[in-house]
């Protein structure tokens, strides 16, 4: 039995992650393939997940401020304790499609740290903690959906409420209050792109500066996702 293939796909909130992976799924089930979709965190469904989510909400102080180290073990546990799913799908043959993955932890907290060595040397020990102390699945790729910030939090504000992976209607997310934030934390992606080989990122963004279309991004991810599973099988 062939091994299944993992893509995840990340980006700053507002860049339509959780939109593509749903396509992308679509897309693989109408080819026969057999597919499966998580998200992260699971904000709902594990103790790991309602504590981020809790966190994410203010309830427990500033979460922003937190150390990078010790914010990004909250989020590790909540995939290791989603696991051994995955790891179950893989060995079946099943394509996973995952809406974020260790790649946020990647991003986000990476986004804390400003000065670049500092960056790489705390990329290398988050490494470190998912893929060989708690072994979590490594991806076979991951697509960073790359959107301007400022196109971002201007999508997100013509929501009525802020509805970020089930975290209430009418809540604030602090993430999405802090553009600065949010500026490094795509800073952070695009040098996981130059960086790392089983990263690729995918423009939102049209040659005249606006908006693709959902179909045209899906194009692009799909053409990705072909290359790479003509590649591992």
């Amino acid at each position: 039995m062939q091994h299944g293939m993992f893509i995840v796909l990340d980006g700053n909130d507002g860049s339509g992650k959780a939109t593509q992976s749903k396509l992308l799924q679509d897309r693989f089930e109408k080819e026969g393939v057999s597919v499966a979709h998580v998200d992260f965190p699971a904000y709902d469904r594990s103790i790991f997940g309602t504590l981020i989510g809790e966190c994410l909400r203010g309830e427990h102080g500033d979460f922003l401020a937190l150390d990078p180290k010790i914010a990004s073990t909250l989020y590790a546990l909540d995939r290791y304790e989603a696991a051994p799913k995955i790891r179950e799908l893989l060995q079946k043959g099943t394509v996973v499609v995952a809406d974020r993955y260790a790649s946020a932890n990647q991003i986000h907290q990476g986004g804390k740290i400003e000065d670049e060595k500092e960056r790489a040397e705390f990329l290398r020990w988050l490494a470190t903690v998912e893929y060989e102390t708690l072994k979590i699945p490594h991806p076979d790729q991951v697509i960073y959906l790359d959107v301007p910030v400022e196109i971002s939090m201007g999508l997100l504000s013509e929501k009525r409420a802020v509805k970020n992976g089930g975290l209430g209607e009418g809540e604030k997310d602090m993430v999405e209050q802090d553009r600065n934030y949010l500026e490094r934390s795509r800073e952070s992606a695009q040098f996981l792109v130059r960086t790392e080989k089983s990263w690729s990122a995918i423009s939102c963004m049209s040659a005249e500066g606006t908006l693709r279309s959902r179909q045209e991004i899906h194009e692009d991810i799909w053409e990705l996702a072909c290359r790479l599973r003509k590649g591992l099988y």
